[in-house]
């Protein structure tokens, strides 16, 4: 039931050119009572919400359930979901174009990407966490609570810039998830900065001797 109201609510945004003024009218056009969908929502803003969520827990089951996945580089594995997660929401572009058609800078904290940021640091925290404790991602500290966002903006970044593309399938966001993971990792990851430091404490250690 929570699925059909969401995607009840998408074709009632899409046909009315609106949202639901309050939850009463969106249940009658569902047949439903407010009771059973206070049910599943706390208000219609929740589910406005959810339209994103939804897609984004999907993918991240699918995968976790995923033996050669779980195999793959923590790279390999951002580039994968990010590239699923845009495949999955082709099938509601013409409501999120509807939704976000005053979206100008990427990084706007917009109304009804927040649930998606939770969603996406709840799965990605843990396989970052898995590829420190490997060594495959450096442990900077305090840097390193900072990866997740990272990766949380350039979902977003990729999400506007899929939003404004207008090249055959989509084949420039293919390139701008490719090149922006990529460079996002490449920070992530081990990158000069950790070789200089291994350097100077390498250095620093001989000369204590």
């Amino acid at each position: 039931m929570k699925n059909q109201i969401v995607s009840e609510y998408v074709k009632y945004c899409l046909k009315s050119g609106h949202a639901p003024a309050n939850v009463f009218l969106f249940c009658e056009t569902l047949n439903l009572t407010e009771s059973e969908f206070y049910n599943h929502f706390s208000s219609l803003e929740k589910v406005e919400e959810y339209v994103l969520v939804s897609r984004w827990e999907t993918i991240a089951a699918n995968f976790a359930a995923d033996e050669q996945f779980a195999s793959y580089s923590i790279t390999e594995k951002m580039l994968t979901l990010h590239f699923a997660f845009i495949e999955s929401v082709r099938e509601i572009r013409s409501y999120l174009l509807w939704k976000y058609q005053d979206w100008k800078n990427p990084m706007d904290q917009i109304k009804g990407l927040m649930g998606l940021r939770s969603a996406f640091q709840a799965t990605v925290s843990p396989l970052l966490d898995a590829a420190s404790i490997s060594g495959e991602v450096p442990d900077r500290k305090v840097i390193s609570k900072l990866n997740v966002e990272a990766l949380g903006m350039n979902l977003a970044f990729v999400l506007h810039f899929w939003l404004k593309d207008d090249s055959a399938d989509f084949e420039r966001t293919d390139a701008c998830i490719e090149k922006s993971v990529q460079l996002t990792m490449d920070f992530v990851g081990r990158n000069a900065v950790d070789k200089l430091f291994d350097l100077g404490k390498f250095l620093f250690q001989g000369f204590q001797k």
